[in-house]
């Protein structure tokens, strides 16, 4: 028998030199830091509390090209208006492509299938590339196992690989057969965005597809139970995997000065751990897109002190890769606190705000947990407490709680839709990252350039054969900032001075004349 080939992948023509060795010269993105804290703290032992906000800042001049490997679920189930809508749905993501770009299939049922190997997007691979995504037929069971080991060999076997990226888009409507356990598929190294299609998924491959892309480098997880949202769901994901500012970075938060550093929430991002509370905590991100935020809360407890005085309790440093280099540090930032008799200064909003974040995200966790036991009711007055303690501003938060409570209307709407719905709002908040949420449903995570391709992707949908897919220069043009406000002119003071009292002298003339 005939064994799969995996080190067929195209070489990059007319934009990079195809040797390997070949430096791509980009200017590459970086992280800014904003520190919130209070000013003051009291003298006495006393807790303090400091959000640090990263921010991806992208390329101003391109990006490292991507190889994307997408797995097609192809079973028996996908028959029918779901395999419809996803050839036309991988349709805009084809068209979304550039030639930087390098593209594979896998389509898969009973067994793995690569339709082809990693090839540069230009408008004919597009082209053929669609043809074959067309002329798929669904057919047997689901062994998505085999799916994802054959897209991560194609990853592997690539002959280019400097200063590139690499991802995986993994989509099935089902549960997979008796041969298949893709839970146990190393996935570590890779981002894998997994989308569960359709009403009908067995509730199992929700955990499933959520599992993969937590223990995936940065991928999401993201429920399409609406076949017409399939289109939006890629786009949001491609958005971010083609606007990846930074990687690997690493936040390291140090306490100072007799501080204790008791707690770090960073969502379900890695932490090391501290053999005593003055240690410090370093927090690993994969991966930033550009104008993508991350928030971490620092809970501390600050010494007791004898008088009044000014001290650093608190230090932040910095590590991560831009468009494939090196790691290299950033500049520490250091932040200083008054110790006063009385501080007489309330808790920063920006703080409370994300406090109250992190403790909704909890609480429609632990709702999840109880509607997955069948207890439905205490799920619901769960939610129903979370909403009450909602100040108004928190209008995202409270539409997605009440969406929630809204699909455990009864066991069995929350077994079809409303798993997949918490399952996937979970994971937006444990990454504060983006996904595709119902019509209506709004999210905190997306970016500029995510909502510009979800309005294409509806776009395309409403007519995809006469639709043309903006270019990446088109949509760098409708998502670029607002331009600063222009600097205030210098005001030349001896002239104006000069000028009003010329018109003095007018003016006085004038009164003369008329009396």
């Amino acid at each position: 028998m005939l064994r799969d080939v995996f080190d067929d992948d195209e070489l990059i023509e007319n934009v990079f030199q195809e040797e390997e060795d070949a430096d791509v010269e980009l200017d590459g993105g970086k992280t800014e830091a904003r520190i919130v804290n209070k000013q003051k703290a009291p003298l006495e032992k006393s807790p303090f509390k400091v959000l640090v906000e990263l921010k991806g800042v992208g390329a101003d001049e391109g990006r490292l090209g991507v190889d994307l490997v997408t797995i097609l679920d192809i079973s028996r189930s996908m028959n029918g208006p779901k395999l419809a809508k996803m050839k036309l749905s991988m349709q805009f993501l084809i068209r979304k492509l550039s030639p930087v770009d390098r593209l594979s299939v896998v389509a898969y049922s009973r067994r793995a299938k690569k339709l082809c190997p990693l090839r540069q997007i230009t408008e004919e691979s597009q082209t053929e590339i669609i043809d074959l995504v067309n002329d798929l037929v669904a057919n047997s069971t689901t062994n998505t196992e085999s799916g994802l080991r054959m897209a991560l060999n194609i990853l592997k076997g690539r002959k280019l690989t400097k200063n590139r990226t690499v991802a995986i888009m993994l989509m099935t409507d089902g549960m997979e057969d008796a041969k298949s356990n893709s839970c146990r598929v190393p996935v570590s190294e890779v981002p894998v965005y997994t989308f569960a299609f359709g009403t009908e998924c067995d509730q199992d491959i929700y955990e499933v597809l959520s599992e993969i892309a937590k223990k995936s480098k940065g991928g999401t997880f993201t429920a399409v139970p609406d076949l017409n949202d399939l289109t939006v769901a890629f786009s949001t994901s491609l958005a971010g995997l083609l606007n990846v500012s930074i990687e690997d970075l690493n936040l390291t938060v140090t306490p100072l000065n007799s501080s204790e550093l008791n707690k770090v929430d960073a969502g379900n991002y890695p932490q090391t751990e501290q053999a005593t509370v003055m240690d410090p905590i370093t927090v690993t991100y994969r991966s930033i897109y550009d104008r993508e935020t991350r928030k971490v809360l620092a809970n501390l407890t600050l010494p007791k002190v004898d008088k009044r005085l000014g001290a650093q309790i608190f230090k932040v440093g910095f590590r991560y890769r831009v468009l494939g280099k090196d790691a290299f540090d950033h500049d520490e930032r250091l932040i200083n606190v008054t110790r006063t008799e009385e501080p007489k200064e309330e808790e920063i909003p920006e703080v409370l705000a994300e406090e109250t974040r992190i403790e909704t995200a909890n609480s429609m966790k632990k709702a999840r947990i109880l509607a997955d036991q069948e207890n439905l009711e205490e799920a619901r007055k769960m939610l129903e407490d979370t909403n009450t303690s909602l100040p108004e501003i928190e209008a995202i938060l409270k539409a997605q709680v009440d969406h929630l409570h809204l699909l455990m209307a009864s066991q069995e709407t929350y077994d079809k839709q409303g798993r997949a719905f918490a399952l996937a709002v979970e994971a937006s908040h444990e990454t504060q990252r983006a996904t595709a949420l119902p019509d209506g449903i709004p999210g905190l995570y997306e970016t500029p350039l995510m909502a510009e391709y979800k309005k294409q992707a509806k776009n395309f949908d409403l007519d995809p054969e006469n639709y043309v897919v903006p270019t990446a220069e088109e949509d760098k043009r409708a998502t670029a900032p607002p331009p600063p406000p222009p600097a205030p002119q210098q005001v030349d003071r001896a002239k104006k001075i000069q000028e009003i009292r010329d018109l003095i002298t007018i003016l006085a003339k004038k009164v003369d004349e008329l009396e």
